[in-house]
């Protein structure tokens, strides 16, 4: 990539704005008036899991009738070609027949799904670009797409339209109600994610950034970092003495402003990127309206969040190209998770939907009394206060975290199986959730 186009990537960081956001005042609205109630779940996944047209419509029927209007699940373009789009038109086929309605997820960590020898050739025979992938410290290729990279890019913004050119019209993709006017809306990517590179061009530009950042001065840096480096052009980011991310992640990092600019950098450029698929796509679909996904809650303490952020480059920067975020929420969030979200809403101009983690342990709870009434009013009373979409991840992707039965022991603490009766408590208590959601907002 030229130096100018990363320097006009940065410079959209900062440019890049959203108009036509819905008002404040309102929920997330479908084109027929419902308010957005979404949950995370695959009609396709490791097939052939449960493959049965008859299974998935049912379990589609079934959250349909608790109040649920919109699936949350992948459709990257890694599974497009599995099939040659037959396993996305099922979904949509199914979706549809159910009252259901998709919000698709078209890439995986920003197009990390691509990045592959196979998919890489196959990606030059779609679209005529060649996938550029990162360096790790080794020096050796790491496999992972580079997302600021013109091709990456290209191939991004090329199976977004054909999707929409796809389902736009004809499919069950999602429709809102926004600004009075019905637009269709997607996903880019599920989960914000770049773990960097060790090649030139990506060091050139972090380099770069980090000179705008400290106005240049080497002197403002060093005390910041607390470090001693004579010029700018010394600072190798992968130089793990400094960078310490592993470490960082566990408060014992020599230099946490270092590693916070390391995972600032990446956020940066992974929100400039997906801001320019957008205005690509945009192009020939100018009513799309995009959204995001971050895996946890904005400012989480939770070990796997802070490893995520600081390893992914997930900070809540990375998601300002979108004019909908979704957050995965590991459960209600604190007071200082609620400040940080409420912040970022007003800074950044954006809608949310708060999609809450659901747990295994929800069935056996309701079953033995253990999960009142007041305990379910939190996740719909939070919702409605702080974002103006309800969800939850996830009804049967992970088998640590979901509410179908499951004959076999699930990767859970107690490895056991998920029994038919605890499955349906566990759901039973979402669907009163749910009710609850919306009779607040009949309320409001």
């Amino acid at each position: 990539m030229r130096l100018d186009t990363l320097s006009i990537l940065l410079c959209g960081v900062a440019m890049f704005s959203m108009t036509g956001h819905a008002s404040p005042k309102e929920p997330i609205r479908l084109s027929n008036g419902e308010p957005l109630v979404g949950i995370y779940f695959f009609t396709h996944w490791w097939e052939p899991w449960k493959s049965s047209d008859e299974a998935i419509l049912d379990d589609l029927k079934r959250l349909r009738s608790m109040g649920f209007n919109t699936i949350f699940l992948d459709h990257e373009w890694s599974q497009m070609i599995d099939g040659n789009w037959r396993l996305l038109d099922r979904g949509h086929r199914l979706a549809k027949e159910a009252g259901m309605q998709i919000l698709p997820w078209l890439s995986l960590k920003v197009w990390g799904d691509m990045g592959s020898p196979g998919r890489r050739r196959l990606i030059k025979q779609q679209y005529g670009v060649t996938l550029r992938t990162g360096t790790g410290s080794d020096g050796k290729d790491n496999g992972i797409v580079i997302p600021y990279d013109e091709a990456t890019i290209i191939a991004g913004a090329s199976y977004t339209k054909q999707y929409l050119d796809r389902y736009a019209k004809d499919g069950a993709l999602l429709h809102l109600n926004w600004d009075g006017k019905t637009r269709p809306a997607a996903a880019l990517t599920v989960e914000l994610a770049w773990s960097g590179s060790c090649d030139e061009a990506t060091q050139l530009m972090f380099r770069l950034w980090l000179k705008e950042r400290y106005g240049r001065n080497i002197g403002a840096l060093n005390k910041a970092w607390g470090t001693t480096f004579g010029d700018f052009n010394k600072i190798d980011m992968c130089d793990a003495s400094i960078f310490d991310l592993a470490g960082h992640v566990k408060g014992a990092a020599k230099h946490p402003k270092a590693v916070e600019d390391h995972v600032e950098f990446r956020a940066q450029v992974i929100n400039a990127s997906l801001a320019a698929v957008r205005e690509r796509v945009k192009k020939d679909h100018p009513d799309l309206l995009v959204v995001t996904e971050l895996p946890y809650q904005l400012e989480s303490e939770h070990p796997h969040a802070v490893g995520y952020r600081v390893g992914y480059g997930a900070n809540a920067s990375s998601a300002e190209h979108a004019d909908i975020l979704v957050i995965r929420a590991t459960g209600p969030l604190s007071r200082a998770e609620q400040k940080a979200h409420l912040s970022f809403k007003e800074r950044v101009g954006i809608k949310t939907i708060m999609a809450y983690r659901t747990y295994w342990q929800w069935g056996r709870d309701s079953l033995d009394g253990k999960l009142t009434p007041r305990e379910m009013e939190v996740y719909p009373t939070q919702a409605a206060a702080l974002a103006k979409g309800f969800g939850f991840y996830s009804f049967n992707e992970m088998v640590d975290t979901h509410l179908a039965a499951d004959p076999t022991p699930p990767h859970n603490p107690a490895n056991r199986a998920i029994s038919k009766e605890e499955s349906r408590a566990a759901l039973s208590s979402v669907a009163e959730m749910v009710k609850k959601y919306l009779e607040i907002l009949g309320n409001r």
